[in-house]
């Protein structure tokens, strides 16, 4: 059994299933050879087509019930969730090259030949507790495009079985240019919702859990340097020229990390800050799809949707606490664990600037927003404006 896990939990295997769904690939290319992210052109062309087909449906529904809020902001729900992921992945391919050659940079310490058992160990443990979450967040995607599209499903058959009427049931939204009561017409809107649905549970978690796998792998390197660190302060017998040696190694590892913070801040900047500006409104929708009274309403979806929405933040927000947080640590200890006392006036002196480069914080940003816990607090007390504005206003002209 462990070894099954083990096998499922292999680095980065639920991104590139999940890339792999939509025509993508995330392995990097062979020495000399072109590097090809999108390897199924027709198939991820397929999916964008439908979703942005839906999308026009989406718009078209709130044009027209426009004064019907409860009605616009179950329909705002699905749409600002299509926006999301259709610009999520045209940045993605925008990036695709930087972020791929950012995955080979990540791993390309740990795949030597002459690695330390003990740092291969901790990478191992960080992408283990990496493909583990992912998979319970893709898990999440997952159950809300299954229950999205089977709930009515089942719902219409069983009308059908009981009444002997074709009524479709649809808790989507939208102004069909098509009559889906005609059994057959219903039959091809449901496979063209599962390319929506694929498309939506595959970007969504194949995006936001590569952000976290490059949190992880950040983690990894930074507890690398601890170890290293630590090996060094233990280390009684060095000369004050083989400190130096050792020390002036360490700290360039550690500017070879900061560059890599700095090449995944600015491959993920557009993509933060999507989700960012988007997830108000989203949670908002959500939101009020439990405080407003309404008809016909997928609970099952909704209430994994309500999971992924509030993953979607947390994974952004959390995971960049996380890369600054384990800066910190890494400057905390390496003023803890070097005996400054026992070296001499210009050995300190030199070891002051790196010292103080490696105390300086991390911030990971997304051009207007800083990611971390302030901007959790500050989305959710934003969704929360906009749910109560929404709701004053459903309170004066519904009534």
């Amino acid at each position: 059994m462990s070894k099954l896990l083990d096998a499922l939990l292999i680095d980065l295997r639920s991104q590139r299933f999940t890339f792999r769904l939509m025509g993508l690939e995330l392995k990097p290319s062979k020495p000399g050879g072109r590097r090809q992210v999108l390897r199924s052109p027709l198939t991820f062309a397929i999916m964008v087509i439908a979703t942005s087909f839906e999308f026009c449906t989406v718009c078209a529904f709130i044009v027209q019930h426009s004064s019907e809020i409860v009605l616009c902001s179950e329909a705002l729900m699905h749409g600002v969730q299509m926006i999301s992921s259709l610009l999520k992945m045209w940045i993605f391919l925008w990036k695709c090259e930087e972020l791929v050659a950012l995955i080979a940079a990540i791993q390309q310490p740990f795949e030597q030949t002459n690695i330390d058992p003990a740092e291969l160990l901790i990478f191992q443990q960080q992408s283990r507790i990496g493909q583990s979450l992912s998979s319970i967040y893709t898990l999440m995607c997952t159950g809300t495009s299954i229950s999205f599209l089977l709930m009515p499903l089942a719902l219409t058959l069983l009308r059908f079985n009981s009444t002997g009427l074709f009524a479709p049931v649809s808790s989507f939204r939208v102004v069909l240019p098509y009559d889906v009561t005609q059994p057959e017409i219903y039959f091809l809107d449901c496979c063209l919702m599962v390319f929506v649905l694929t498309f939506f549970c595959c970007s969504t978690s194949g995006v936001d859990t590569l952000y976290g796998w490059f949190v992880f792998g950040l983690t990894a390197h930074y507890r690398c340097l601890v170890l290293r660190l630590q090996r060094i302060s233990c280390n009684k017998g060095l000369s004050e020229w083989q400190l130096e040696q050792q020390l002036d190694q360490l700290f360039g590892e550690h500017a070879k990390l900061l560059r890599l913070v700095d090449r995944f801040e600015l491959a993920f900047r557009e993509i933060a800050c999507v989700e960012v500006l988007l997830i108000c409104v989203l949670y908002c929708s959500v939101i009020c799809q439990y405080i407003m009274p309404h008809t016909n309403q997928n609970f099952a979806f909704l209430g994994f949707f309500s999971m992924v929405v509030s993953t979607q933040l947390c994974i952004y927000a959390v995971g960049a606490e996380r890369v600054r947080h384990e800066g910190q640590e890494f400057a905390q200890q390496l003023y803890m664990q070097l005996p400054w006392h026992q070296l001499s006036a210009r050995l300190r002196r030199l070891l002051l600037l790196p010292l103080q480069r490696a105390t300086k914080e991390t911030h990971l940003g997304a051009y207007f927003f800083v990611l971390g816990h302030p901007l959790l607090v500050w989305t959710f007390r934003t969704a929360g404006s906009f749910t109560t504005l929404l709701n004053a206003l459903r309170a004066k002209y519904e009534h």
